[in-house]
């Protein structure tokens, strides 16, 4: 009998190693035990972001998702509500390994391959200016056309189409400062904006602060273990043990701790039921006459996900266009799989991405194939 519910929200970074089937098992298997053991229903959703950023678009992806479950979860059994923020790094040997640990105790390996990407993001929007002052794209907002072929063109982009006052490299898209101390600068940017939406504010949502290392494979919170939330930390402490086991490290694990080679970027939406992110990876595997293997292997997949990434006619955020350019640019991933629910809903995810100003010339620039695949078909 179920006698409360728990909504878990994950902000991830896009990078495709931070999934696999460690993780996949570990949260489906501690839902099933709380739900059979302490009557507690557990909902986790995912938002994949460059960078894990807690930029405005990433919040209305959290509003969306709570806004979603209070309308179609139970109402006469309470709630709770939980949002965690991740990144990712290489730690030093000498760092602190537990489950809970203080910033001054953790040190990141420099230029360490299994670093977050956006340790270098304002270099990316560097690139991203070049390319729009070297393509010279003609943008038109409100019957209004402009070629872009300065910076204050860009300026001008940035205001009518982003709705965003500044420039692009360096202060629209800026780099991470520190990666160990970032996912708490998120947090508190999450609680700042939690705290000013008349919606939320009420619902006392709880936030947690962690980085995933890579190369020993498990979550290190960086919130002084405040608050506690049973269901994640028994989550992380499942996590810890299946990567003791040996064949876990060797048939899923030595694809976590490497360079980022994925086979393909996906752009999905945020709820795992609406667009599952294992079925599309081996829906590519197969379209490349390659049989999926008996796990999701991380390093398969660089995934972006948002709540609006169906709504043509409103703009992606910062983190989407420095992730989905890094994807192409630097990761080379031309083949990018769109994945929507149904037919409709994949349609207007193509056109919301060949309509944007910057996404839509990425895809020209370098050539993406953009491949509509619709979840219902491949589950």
């Amino acid at each position: 009998m179920v006698h409360s519910q728990e909504l878990h929200i994950l902000i991830g970074c896009a990078d495709a190693r931070d999934l696999s089937q460690i993780q996949l098992d570990a949260v489906s298997e501690t839902a099933a035990r709380f739900k059979d053991d302490y009557g507690i229903e557990i909902d986790v959703q995912v938002i994949r972001a460059a960078g894990s950023f807690v930029t405005p678009d990433v919040f209305m992806d959290v509003k969306r998702i709570v806004e979603h479950h209070l309308r179609t979860a139970r109402f006469d059994v309470p709630t709770r509500y939980f949002v965690h923020i991740q990144s990712h790094g290489q730690l030093t040997p000498d760092s602190s390994h537990e489950h809970v640990a203080h910033v001054h105790d953790l040190h990141i390996v420099d230029g360490s391959p299994l670093n977050c990407g956006m340790l270098g993001a304002s270099g990316v929007a560097v690139e991203i200016e070049q390319m729009l002052m070297t393509e010279q794209p003609t943008i038109t907002v409100h019957g209004k056309s402009r070629t872009i072929t300065n910076e204050e063109d860009i300026r001008w982009m940035l205001r009518e189409v982003y709705a965003y006052e500044g420039y692009l490299a360096g202060d629209w898209i800026r780099s991470i400062d520190l990666l160990r101390t970032h996912p708490r600068k998120q947090r508190r940017i999450l609680e700042d904006a939690l705290d000013n939406d008349p919606d939320l504010t009420g619902l006392n949502i709880q936030i947690t602060a962690g980085i995933l290392d890579y190369s020993v494979h498990w979550l290190i919170r960086v919130d002084g273990g405040e608050p506690g939330v049973p269901y994640w930390d028994e989550v992380q402490a499942e996590i810890r043990r299946k990567v003791g086991d040996d064949h876990y490290r060797q048939t899923i694990l030595s694809h976590q701790a490497t360079r980022q080679s994925p086979l393909a970027g996906l752009i999905s939406m945020p709820d795992p039921r609406r667009s599952n992110r294992e079925a599309a990876a081996n829906w590519y595997l197969r379209h490349k006459q390659q049989e999926p293997g008996e796990y999701y292997l991380p390093n398969t997949l660089f995934n972006m996900t948002g709540s609006s990434f169906d709504m043509p006619g409103t703009p992606f955020g910062p983190y989407v266009i420095a992730g989905f350019y890094y994807s192409v640019a630097s990761l080379k991933l031309t083949d990018q799989i769109v994945l929507g629910e149904n037919e409709f809903q994949t349609q207007r995810m193509m056109h919301k991405i060949q309509n944007d100003p910057i996404m839509g010339l990425i895809v020209r620039k370098y050539g993406v194939n953009l491949i509509p695949v619709n979840n219902e078909d491949i589950i």
